[in-house]
């Protein structure tokens, strides 16, 4: 592809996966795509990026006033220092275009190219706003995923940019990222790889395409700045998904090898541990201890910006119809689940766990180290199969073993400082699950010597299940027993 003007051509030859990335556009007309670009470290991603909004601009010559994009970074500084660097020089301001400072805004001046670029750091507000209100023919995002210690670029924004593709008179809209390969927890994992879904693409390739523009050595050189380091070195030279650690993990014990089962099934007649976080993202873990002393970790569920009936609602009962008939179940978790909402006293998180699921609520403890040094304890232990205690389904607990092998971590500050306290973010609230149950099922790692207590299913939960079996007293209660220790249960 060349772009000239008057005197000048700029020759970009571009490599096999280069090519497929920057000429994809929808299919049918008048619909919207998003692209995403994970490599290793090297491939050109960021010229491919760039290359973008002129190729699709070039495509739609009638559109009036020409196209709108936007290229979009965690802050207008990375933006500037590299993004732009690269557009500028591929396309020299005064020469290929103008550049505008004031409005951070590019004017294309390529013979029969028209349209603007606006770049946009999310740390501006005014930035932010501005890209709220234009109406664009499809947008850029560089550096989704951040590197470790980095921002990265939240899924709030991806989300506004494509609500804004519909600039009138385009025959299509297409967003465009680019990133290293990101770790599975991260947005840009779910959005486009697992599960995916209608209008997201992923071009990544197995092996490198772009050695012909790099120096000799350049692959080697990476390994070396990486060496000891296998999640920097799986991201950026080998261009695999996966854990990316930041900071210090909360429990260095775990190991995929040792804590990892795939299809594990829940054992009957055997209880179910409910594990429970709050707050505006409402976790709940499934656990059961099997009679050979395993802790199965069956089911995660987590919800964004949400509460724990949304959660309870949405996941939970779901869950439990499918997967858990005629068990019995309890729960342990965050302590704070018992205080009062502000806007209604007569409610709390606890208080619509058991008039939702019912059950015995058992408080967690409060302090960190409560939480993290059975669970230390427990993932430390192996059994006579060789297996660790605690066993992590692949697929139906994702979250608890993303939380596990790193994401849940301390920061680490200037001269090596850790921070009291583990980071606040989606790895937290199952991290946080875990404790709770660790510190109730496995003090100092071992399982308590006591059978569990069977836990009890409320009324309200007994007339949500009729229609799915008869709801039955399995034995009736004694003077002065309390109403959530009658356990019920389900005929067959």
């Amino acid at each position: 592809m060349a772009e000239q003007e008057s005197e000048i051509v700029v020759e970009f030859k571009a490599n096999p996966i280069q090519k497929r990335f920057i000429e994809s556009r929808p299919k049918i007309d008048r619909t919207q795509e998003a692209d995403i670009f994970n490599s290793r470290l090297g491939e050109g991603k960021s010229t491919a990026l760039v290359m973008c909004p002129l190729y699709h601009t070039m495509q739609m010559p009638d559109v009036p006033g020409g196209c709108t994009w936007a290229i979009v970074r965690d802050t207008f500084e990375n933006l500037q220092k590299s993004t732009m660097k690269e557009f500028f020089r591929w396309f020299p301001d005064g020469v290929a275009g103008t550049y505008h400072a004031g409005k951070k805004e590019w004017t294309w001046g390529l013979e029969g190219v028209r349209g603007t670029v606006i770049f946009v750091g999310m740390d501006d507000k005014a930035d932010a706003i501005k890209v709220q209100s234009i109406p664009l023919a499809g947008f850029c995002i560089d550096e989704v995923s951040p590197m470790a210690g980095g921002a990265g670029v939240d899924r709030a924004v991806f989300t506004t940019l494509m609500s804004r593709l519909r600039q009138p008179g385009c025959r299509y809209y297409v967003g465009k990222l680019a990133q290293n390969n990101p770790d599975e927890s991260h947005w840009s994992y779910k959005e486009f790889i697992d599960p995916g879904g209608p209008g997201r693409n992923n071009f990544q390739t197995a092996e490198p395409e772009n050695l012909a523009h790099l120096p000799p050595t350049y692959y080697d050189d990476v390994a070396r700045l990486y060496v000891g380091q296998q999640d920097k070195l799986n991201r950026f030279l080998r261009g695999k998904f996966g854990h990316v650690q930041e900071g210090m993990p909360v429990t260095p014990g775990w190991n995929d090898s040792s804590h990892l089962a795939s299809r594990l099934l829940p054992i009957k007649r055997t209880p179910l541990h409910l594990l429970w976080d709050f707050g505006g993202t409402p976790c709940c873990i499934f656990t059961q201890v099997s009679p050979l002393g395993h802790w199965n970790i069956l089911d995660a569920f987590i919800l964004e910006n949400a509460g724990v009936v949304q959660l309870i609602h949405d996941l939970v009962k779901p869950r439990l119809i499918e997967r858990y008939p005629g068990f019995y179940w309890d729960h342990t978790g965050d302590p704070a689940g018992v205080s009062k909402e502000p806007s209604d006293s007569r409610n709390s998180a606890v208080k619509a766990i058991k008039d939702l699921l019912g059950g015995i609520w058992r408080p967690g403890p409060v302090t960190i180290d409560a939480r993290t040094l059975p669970l230390n304890a427990v993932l430390g232990r192996l059994l006579g199969d060789g297996l660790g205690v605690v066993q992590v389904d692949r697929d139906s607990a994702k979250p608890v073993w993303h939380a596990l092998r790193g994401g849940w971590h301390y920061d680490v500050h200037h001269g090596g400082v850790r921070a009291p306290l583990p980071k606040k973010d989606i790895h937290s609230h199952p991290g946080d699950c875990m404790g709770y149950g660790a510190a109730m099922l496995f003090p100092q790692g071992r399982p308590r010597g006591t059978k569990p207590e069977r836990p009890a299913l409320q009324p309200k939960v007994a007339t949500f299940f009729r229609g799915h079996g008869s709801v039955i007293l399995s034995k009736l209660p004694k003077h002065g027993d309390p109403i959530e220790t009658i356990p019920t249960r389900r005929l067959p």
